[in-house]
């Protein structure tokens, strides 16, 4: 039952099947049609030639023998045609045949004729196999002449042979559809053969595929070349699924090894800073209890180390806060985090200048936060890689589009062209760039050369 469920099967069954019987009941009815009709069509054509001929032997001005010959022979249309003019006791007067004059005669339609009637038979011929028709006259007695018995005039010949040749062609026509048909089914199955079964493996491959048999489409199916194509497609986008596949995974693990590294790198400058100045903050508290009587200037002093030493760790702590979550996000938006990203970076040896265009406008939260960690990844890919003396952050927002454009004057370098590429030459940060520009709907480019890198972040606006 399922052979029966597929197109091939479906298409054979419910159209092919249904049409050549169609075509071939009307090939063989119209055959039929035709061959009766042509039949019919002969008889009556001979009978009336008979008749004629009838009334011209039974002429009383025109009773000599060449006048009778020569109404005898214009009836001899063929070769094929038998004709025969028999008197009242059987016996022939004029035959085709000339060795069958003066025989007795028991032809079909001689008694018929000699008896007064016309008509036309069939009879089929035993030496040859074809029906012929035989068509008979009587030629009446009174207009014989001269108390000579009745006459009977008979035409015979194959009504096959009488028909045109282009008729007798279109005999064949039934048979040329027949053919034709034929033909036609083969073409469907060839088609079954070379496009409809491969197309069901096929179908079957991309179920394996969906499944996660990446080497499944990898298995030639035949066919026509469209479908060795698309399979071969199917086989490159699986290929790049895979690699995809691959690379976020090693960039998960990447990110995971990140996250943890991040934490161990902020619980040990929380520690080896921020806790060694309040441990120190509480050692000069404790000191400054212990003296009992502290004159003015020395008490100044320890309260103005102990501010130097409050502000710097508080300093710290927001520095830590603002690389954890940055704060101006939320509060002001994307130019102001921006702003305070390129203070906190101009601290080092990198300058950092801040341009913005335009009308500044509130985005959702989500497509803030990616724009931001796309330019902090850019600044500290410049910082750890590009030499660099200078980077120039510009932010434009125009009616349709939002433009972010990082330029830096360092070093530069061969960006790759794929994602998975991003992964096998270790470009973790590129690639969560990248990821960061495709989930908020934004196109990351990065063009680099001798004279340094940009980095291009495009995002529709509307």
């Amino acid at each position: 039952m399922k052979r029966l469920r597929g197109l091939s099967a479906q298409l054979l069954l419910f159209v092919i099947l249904p049409l050549f019987l169609i075509l071939s009941a009307v090939a063989l009815g119209s055959a039929a049609i035709h061959q009766n009709s042509m039949r019919v069509m002969v008889g009556e054509r001979d009978l009336e030639a008979a008749r004629t001929a009838a009334a011209a032997l039974s002429d009383p001005a025109h009773t000599d023998s060449q006048h009778i010959r020569d109404v005898l022979a214009e009836l001899q249309g063929s070769p094929q045609t038998t004709v025969m003019l028999v008197d009242q006791g059987g016996h022939v007067l004029y035959h085709s045949d000339p060795r069958q004059v003066g025989q007795l005669s028991s032809h079909p339609g001689v008694a018929e004729a000699l008896a007064g009637r016309s008509g036309a038979v069939y009879r089929s011929d035993e030496r040859g196999g074809q029906e012929h028709v035989v068509a008979y006259a009587p030629v009446p007695l009174s207009q014989a002449g001269g108390g000579q018995p009745e006459w009977a005039l008979v035409v015979e010949e194959p009504w096959s042979e009488v028909a045109s040749p282009w008729l007798r062609l279109s005999l064949a026509v039934p048979l040329v559809l027949i053919l034709v048909v034929a033909f036609a089914l083969l073409a469907v199955w060839l088609g079954v053969q070379q496009v409809i079964q491969p197309l069901q493996r096929l179908d079957a491959e991309v179920s394996a595929l969906g499944r996660g048999d990446f080497q499944a489409v990898g298995v030639p199916v035949g066919g026509i070349e469209e479908i060795k194509k698309l399979q071969k497609a199917l086989a490159q986008m699986a290929a790049q699924i895979r690699a995809y596949q691959q690379s976020i995974q090693s960039y998960l693990d990447a990110v995971t090894t990140a996250q943890e590294d991040e934490r161990k790198r902020v619980a040990r400058e929380l520690h080896d800073e921020t806790v060694q100045d309040l441990i120190a903050l509480k050692q000069m508290v404790q000191t400054a209890r212990r003296k009992p009587t502290p004159d003015a200037a020395a008490l100044d002093t320890q309260w103005a180390e102990l501010q130097a030493m409050i502000d710097t760790t508080m300093d710290e702590v927001r520095r830590f806060t603002r690389a954890l979550r940055p704060m101006y996000l939320e509060e002001a938006g994307l130019v102001a985090a921006l702003e305070a990203l390129a203070r906190d970076t101009n601290r080092s040896s990198l300058h950092v200048e801040l341009e913005a265009e335009g009308e500044p406008q509130r985005l959702p939260q989500e497509t803030e936060l990616a724009l931001y960690r796309i330019v902090q990844e850019a600044l500290n890919n410049v910082l750890r890689h590009a030499r660099a003396s200078a980077v120039k952050v510009g932010v434009s927002f125009g009616e349709q589009e939002l433009e972010i454009l990082v330029q830096d004057d360092g070093n530069g370098f061969n960006p790759p062209e794929r994602l998975s590429d991003l992964v096998q030459e270790g470009h973790y940060g590129l690639m969560g760039m990248q990821e960061r520009a495709r989930l908020v709907g934004a196109r990351l480019t990065i063009r680099s050369g001798g004279d340094g890198t940009e980095v291009e972040v495009r995002l529709p606006l509307h």
